[in-house]
């Protein structure tokens, strides 16, 4: 094993010690990063791609917490990212602990209480405006994890130790000894959503989607082009939904982007159960309209490629 990757895997280490605290539990760059500096003598640059390379290797998961200020370049000001070991356990600690915090935060700033899942339905899809709050992380952090844990559940085989750890020295080796020297895994995808950087290893499905974006004319260059290459469609499509961006799916669709029977269904299905939920769910209860146009969309759509094809 180089000695890169051997300071990778302390740096992963690092994360699941902190992961494993009483409180302070989720370690995030503004701070993280100064001290794996201090530890390990290296650049911010060298350290952000070397988590990258952990992330894409699918040793622990990344969240964007704070977004970059729009003035600003992305090199200048990157954001806050926060880390998170992969490890079932782990994660549904976090998730626990973070939905505490995330009850407490509300009641402190709203004066009532409700359950995380009612506030993540409220907070979630005006992110934007939340961005740079605590609130505003807590939410982007409780809000990940969960999706985290269902790729944990669905996809078991793509977290296995040994191949991990291949992957990532694989990672590593293809960027030299000096990853600061080579072009940041980071790229313009995280223009399209406030979660774009934290989606998360990369899922079995992903080779499935690319056949699925080949069929449809995709352009790898374009924003979505890249996002499809690097992440699932399935998980694009959960991300919108629970942000409320019905718009932005409407696009895909109309534009050709998502054509797989599957990834309609899963459009249709999901707004069913959303459209179930608005008499407990004011915000859901104002995008009713929308929810309808778009799961009737997704159903015509469905019924068009469902069609036995005549000769």
């Amino acid at each position: 094993m180089s000695a890169l990757s051997e300071v990778a895997l302390q740096i992963a280490s690092e994360i699941r010690k902190v992961n494993l605290r009483e409180d302070q539990k989720i370690p995030t760059s503004d701070t993280f990063i100064k001290e794996m500096m201090s530890l390990y003598s290296r650049q911010p640059d060298d350290l952000r791609n070397i988590l990258e390379a952990l992330r894409a290797a699918k040793i622990i998961f990344v969240i964007k917490i704070v977004l970059p200020e729009e003035k600003m370049s992305k090199m200048s000001d990157p954001g806050v990212d926060a880390y998170a070991y992969a490890d079932l356990k782990i994660l549904n600690d976090l998730k626990y602990y973070s939905e505490k915090k995330l009850e407490r935060l509300y009641e402190a700033t709203y004066y009532k209480k409700k359950s995380p899942s009612l506030i993540t339905r409220e907070l979630f899809p005006k992110i934007r405006e939340l961005n740079n709050t605590p609130i505003g992380r807590m939410v982007n952090i409780v809000v990940m994890l969960e999706e985290f844990i269902r790729m944990m559940n669905n996809n078991p085989n793509d977290f296995e130790e040994g191949s991990r750890s291949q992957a990532m020295e694989n990672i590593l080796a293809a960027k030299g000894d000096n990853p600061a020297e080579e072009k940041s895994i980071f790229d313009e995808s995280s223009k399209l959503t406030p979660l774009s950087n934290s989606f998360g290893p990369i899922l079995s499905q992903r080779a499935t989607d690319r056949m699925a974006a080949q069929e449809a004319n995709l352009n790898p260059n374009s924003p979505w082009g890249r996002m499809v290459s690097k992440f699932s469609i399935e998980f694009l499509l959960r991300v919108h939904l629970r942000k409320c961006e019905f718009e932005t799916v409407r696009k895909l669709i109309t534009s050709g982007k998502v054509t797989d029977e599957v990834n309609l269904r899963l459009i249709r299905d999901s707004l069913l159960k959303m459209e179930k939920n608005i008499n407990v769910d004011k915000v859901l209860a104002s995008y009713l309209e929308e929810m309808i146009e778009l799961r009737r969309l997704a159903q015509r759509k469905l019924n068009a490629v469902s069609k036995p094809k005549t000769y």
